[in-house]
């Protein structure tokens, strides 16, 4: 072994004389990373001598500054000084070595001769200034940057970087004043100084911070009221710090100033919309829709003012009446809304609230009869139509007629998502009617389907129907599959009676879990609130591996942020599934959750 050792270590040295700079250059570099100082000494300093390259002299000095070889630093940088290469930079090297001494008055001079020596080109004022940053001389960096705004010869004016460095001052007032100076010169930087001041500030966590720039916005809009700009970081502000009236106001005097004719208070009603603030967001459309003519946006304020409504409705505990009123209003619209694609998404939610909250599923059949008769109107949009006009024919028990319907557009559309979706609600067919082979067939074909929930909902119905059939007894997947379709029409009590049987019959089936989830469900759909939530913690408590875990979670989040107004417990229970349950379909639902109610901006 010690001869192979001392061949090693010849074979080394022969290699190193064949190139002795290449190889003092690695040896170098290498005795420098693994912080071996003294070691790399000896070598950069026999480099330098024959090769005075940067790199060579950045690493040997900061060698001599690890060990605190003073001398031979300042010897060192005092050479480079002498050669005007980087001169700048290098009296600032000696001024950080005589601060590490508490030599303070010499290192100041030496800074302020670095300053004095460097050309105000812009590359020669940056690397400066970063030089300073990188030894937290920031009074330094920032003298830098004034000298290249006022004797610079090509107009740049350093206002993010003298930004950036009066913050980490902690000079938040002058921050905040050289980036207003920034957006008068230059407006396009707007985008860019939101996400820097975003960084910077958190809002909930810094309300002085927050408060100060507010001020100062307010003033700059009062004092320049003729910056758009400047508004616009104002309405940013209001937004970040969850003040959506406040950014109402804003968008609407902007939109009077500059004629917009209501699309900026768009773009605010769905911000509102993505943070469930729906009375601000119905504002928003009710300022558009009172435009009148004079506005493009009109029949799509409308729609949107209501389906806002109808969001903010379906959060609470509706009565009856207010659904009711709600249905009205919906009927109002169409009869003055054009018939196209645009109104779709009215008719659907109008339709939807009669047959399956209000009961009424042959006016619902009616109104889509109807609509199948426009003129202007999509292949696609007729498709769907056809698909709501299977639901509610679904929930009358004509679940053949349905299923004719579904499949008029799965063969129209068979490669489109839209027919993925017609081809899962036959499947659903096939599953009430108790076809489970011919349904777990079509789902089979559906799970590689590029819509990605149609594919979800594909998979876990897939895997209900597997994990249910044990021995091949099917008869608890039966009775569930007929309560859920009498949930679906309705027939709540009918349904529990059914589900009940389930659990009382198939002690440990798979499907306990299910049929819990289903009374949950149903319960909370008929305003049983506290009966809901003992169905969905007997699943949290006693199911807690089966496949609803999750859901029953989620539903449980619903209802503490919605019907009972516990924002904390809302957000403990989502806060739940992203620790116990990261590869939940429902995480990212569940983090914008959270997150709206930890009072982010969700955008």
């Amino acid at each position: 072994m010690k001869k192979l050792g001392w061949l090693w270590g010849l074979f080394l040295i022969l290699s190193f004389s064949a190139s002795a700079q290449v190889s003092d250059k690695e040896i170098a570099d290498y005795h420098f990373n693994q912080g071996h100082f003294e070691e790399a000494i000896l070598y950069y300093e026999r480099l330098y001598k024959s090769e005075p390259s940067e790199g060579v002299y950045n690493n040997y000095l900061k060698c001599l500054l690890s060990i605190k070889k003073w001398e031979e630093a300042e010897i060192l940088i005092k050479k480079k000084i002498k050669s005007k290469q980087n001169e700048g930079i290098a009296y600032v090297q000696l001024g950080s070595l005589y601060w590490q001494q508490e030599r303070k008055e010499e290192a100041e001079k030496q800074f302020q001769t670095a300053i004095d020596k460097t050309e105000p080109a812009r590359a020669l004022i940056s690397r400066l200034a970063q030089e300073f940053i990188g030894i937290q001389q920031l009074s330094y960096a920032l003298q830098a940057y004034e000298k290249g705004q006022k004797k610079g010869k090509d107009g740049y004016l350093y206002q993010m970087e003298i930004a950036s460095v009066k913050g980490t001052m902690g000079d938040m007032e002058g921050m905040f004043n050289t980036f207003l100076d920034l957006l008068n010169d230059e407006p396009h930087y707007l985008t860019t100084v939101q996400t820097t001041l975003a960084r910077l500030i958190k809002f909930e966590d810094q309300p002085a911070q927050a408060e100060q720039l507010k001020n100062i916005l307010l003033k700059r809009v009062q004092s320049q009221p003729e910056s758009v700009v400047h508004t616009e970081l104002l309405i940013w502000y209001f937004l970040q710090n969850k003040n959506f009236s406040a950014a109402y106001q804003q968008n609407v005097a902007l939109d009077k100033r500059l004629r917009e004719n209501g699309k900026r208070l768009m773009d605010l009603a769905q911000i509102c919309l993505d943070n469930d603030q729906f009375s601000v967001a119905t504002q928003c459309f009710d300022y558009v829709v009172n435009k009148g003519a004079e506005t493009p946006f009109g029949f799509t304020a409308r729609i949107g003012g209501l389906n806002a409504q109808l969001k903010w409705l379906q959060t609470q505990n509706p009565s009856q009446a207010d659904l009711q009123n709600m249905a009205t209003s919906f009927e109002s619209a169409l009869q003055i809304l054009p018939q196209n694609d645009d109104t779709y998404v009215l008719l659907e939610n109008y339709c939807r609230l009669l047959a399956f909250q209000l009961h009424q599923p042959a006016k619902a059949e009616d109104v889509i009869q109807n609509a199948l008769n426009w003129n202007m109107v999509s292949s696609k949009v007729k498709a769907k139509m056809k698909i709501l006009f299977g639901d509610v024919l679904l929930i009358q028990n004509l679940i053949w007629e349905a299923s004719l319907l579904y499949s008029q557009v799965e063969l129209e559309f068979k490669e489109d998502i839209l027919g993925n979706e017609a081809k899962f609600k036959n499947a659903k067919v096939s599953f009430y009617a108790g076809d489970f082979g011919w349904s777990q067939s079509q789902l089979e074909a559906l799970k590689a389907s590029t819509s990605k929930l149609v594919a979800n909902d594909a998979i876990e119905l897939s895997v209900l129907i597997t994990e249910s059939i044990q021995d091949s007894i099917e008869v608890p997947l039966e009775m569930f599959a007929r309560a859920e379709l009498l949930a679906l029409q309705n027939d709540d009590s009918l349904a529990f009676v059914t589900l009940d049987s389930i659990l009382t019959e198939f002690a440990g089936h798979p499907l306990l879990d299910d049929a819990l989830y289903l009374k949950a469900t149903s319960d909370l759909k008929n305003g049983k609130v506290e009966s809901s939530l003992k169905y969905l913690q007997e699943i949290i408590d006693f199911h807690f591996t089966e496949i609803k875990m999750d859901d029953a979670l989620y539903l449980k989040g619903q209802i503490q942020e919605n019907q009972l107004q516990d924002k904390e417990a809302a957000m403990a229970t989502y806060e739940k599934i992203l620790t116990d349950h990261p590869g939940s379909l429902l995480v990212v639902e569940a983090r914008r959750r959270f997150r709206i109610l930890r009072g982010d901006n969700v955008q």
